[in-house]
């Protein structure tokens, strides 16, 4: 029996993405098609060097698309650190479509790290985790090498950010709208989580 709404399985390389993915997507599902629902199965955790090898995401995927219920649709995502975003996504969508081409699979490498989509919503965490009620985001939150960094340096004095304690909560409160309008790569994420929920492509992929 086919089940009546999407169910998407993803892939993540960090320990933080894997416990953060889930809120997010349970938190964009609604604002993306209003009255939507969808099932979001926990992330599946590759480390990156090994995620970027055909034979190992094979597997992965293999893995992943043989849960139950059957997903309807696969998201790998990760950081893209030094790498040109645009281009690690299409790698790993080339790959994925190798073996896995029945799938309906996107891929999204947030530019720099999946915390300067923080920075691009930073207005929704002002007053959390100690940040200052007049936290104000950086104009190009993309630009930013060390997007953890500079939010350990707005936290009080013997405080810094922590990748596994952090990233869940905060990826229920960052500013969404705030966050497409000024980081790219997370406008690309919430158009692609789209495309999982409506199968319509986006015209601008």
């Amino acid at each position: 029996m086919s089940i009546p709404y999407p169910v998407i399985a993803s892939i993540v390389e960090g320990h933080g993405e894997e416990k953060a993915l889930q809120g997010l997507l349970y938190r964009l599902v609604p604002t993306l098609v209003p009255g939507a629902y969808a099932e979001i199965q926990r992330p599946y955790r590759v480390p990156r060097d090994r995620m970027l090898r055909r034979d190992v995401l094979d597997n992965t995927l293999t893995i992943v698309t043989r849960r139950t219920p059957s997903p309807t649709g696969v998201l790998v995502l990760l950081d893209a650190d030094d790498d040109c975003a645009v281009e690690l996504a299409e790698r790993l969508r080339t790959h994925a479509h190798a073996t896995h081409g029945h799938m309906p699979l996107v891929a999204v490498a947030a530019v720099r790290e999946f915390e300067a989509w923080f920075l691009a919503g930073a207005a929704g965490l002002a007053g959390r985790a100690g940040l200052p009620e007049s936290l104000v985001p950086p104009p190009e939150p993309e630009a930013i090498r060390g997007a953890k960094e500079w939010l350990s340096r707005h936290m009080p004095r013997g405080s810094s950010y922590q990748e596994t304690a952090h990233q869940p909560s905060f990826a229920t409160l960052f500013d969404l709208e705030a966050a497409r309008a000024t980081a790219p790569s997370f406008d690309k994420f919430c158009r692609d989580v789209q495309f999982l929920l409506t199968g319509e492509p986006d015209a601008r992929l």
